[in-house]
């Protein structure tokens, strides 16, 4: 495995190998835009502590990624950051997250699990559009703003906060 870290701790390029996973570097801060899109075998990834963002299509179409943790140094997850993620059933989002980009969970159909971080403050739109699998998701009342068809095509239950609304 050979990754490029720039400068400013931004992961920018990881030339991966075939196998179940792989463990990012210490010393990155923000996972750089679409750098894991292409379709690898992970299963399971686990954010270093220390990462500040998820970048736009980080992770977008890792159709075998089952599990994601996230540290709490974590500020945002970006556009598409797990878009396509179709087997991606857990994500732990901790309550430094304060925003959740477009289409960032976007078609994640086993999505069942998921617990919004008590300072959220915006969700934008289609952020969790076709979870088919969501279950039970409660917005917490940090949430300023939810944006449109934020939960478009959830088949199962969504509460909402009083004054907040999609």
């Amino acid at each position: 495995m050979n990754f490029i870290i720039n400068e400013n701790g931004v992961l920018e390029k990881a030339e991966l190998e075939d196998g179940p996973g792989f463990d990012i570097p210490e010393g990155v801060r923000n996972i750089g835009e679409g750098e894991f899109c292409e379709p690898i075998p992970l299963l399971d990834i686990e954010i270093p502590y220390g990462v500040t963002g998820v970048g736009e299509g980080a992770f977008a179409r890792c159709d075998r990624l089952a599990k994601v943790t996230i540290p709490n140094t974590v500020t945002f997850i970006g556009n598409k950051a797990f878009y396509d993620c179709y087997s991606l059933a857990d994500a732990v989002i901790p309550d430094s997250v304060t925003r959740i980009g477009d289409d960032a969970f976007a078609d994640c159909n086993q999505l069942a699990n998921i617990t919004l971080p008590k300072g959220l403050q915006y969700i934008r739109d289609r952020a969790f559009a076709w979870c088919e699998s969501l279950t039970g998701i409660v917005i917490p009342d940090s949430v300023t703003h939810i944006g449109e068809r934020a939960f478009y095509g959830c088949s199962n239950s969504i509460s909402f906060v009083k004054g907040v609304s999609p």
